[in-house]
């Protein structure tokens, strides 16, 4: 070995402090850097699982929030039809009751038109009667007291509202020569 220049000590020595030197390394470089990277590479691992847990919880709210908003667009919708009803029966109850009224109106101007035009036929009767009077006390060139003319009056009315056409005429033919 002393023709290659190499010393058998100091190969010895330079070998026992290199392998002190790796010792050394290994316990106080190595292993913290080590430990280091480890913790490292956990602390990037959770994170990334928080992230994932992240993601996921808000696909999950986003998903809630998408069916919140569906039962709130149903139940708008329902609100809107139910409101459509409502006012679709209260004018169907406003036009039966604005009917049930003209109706009612219309039966109460029938009534009223049926009275009065009784009350104006039963004036008619009274003023032709009372013509006939003057006509027949003219004829006749004598006038009749009230008794007789009432009662004539009356017989005339009788004989018009009891009979029709041919029959009332010859009715009032023969009250005439009695006057």
């Amino acid at each position: 070995m002393d023709a290659l220049g190499i010393n058998g000590w100091n190969l010895a020595i330079q070998l026992g402090a290199f392998i002190i030197f790796l010792y050394l390394l290994n316990r106080f470089a190595l292993k913290p850097i080590l430990r280091v990277l480890d913790q490292r590479r956990e602390q990037v691992a959770e994170s990334m699982a928080a992230a994932e847990r992240m993601q996921a919880e808000l696909q999950a709210t986003a998903a809630r929030n998408e069916q919140v908003l569906a039962e709130a667009r149903r139940e708008a919708q329902g609100i809107v039809v139910n409101a459509r009803e409502v006012s679709e029966a209260t004018l169907a109850r406003a036009r039966e009751e604005a009917g049930k009224q003209a109706d009612e109106y219309l039966t109460r101007a029938g009534e009223t038109l049926r009275q009065e035009t009784e009350t104006a036929r039963q004036q008619l009767r009274q003023e032709v009667a009372d013509l006939a009077v003057m006509a027949a006390s003219r004829i006749v060139r004598k006038e009749l007291d009230p008794a007789s003319q009432s009662r004539l009056i009356q017989e005339t009315l009788a004989e018009v509202g009891g009979t029709n056409g041919a029959g009332g005429a010859a009715g009032r033919a023969a009250a005439r020569p009695s006057a």
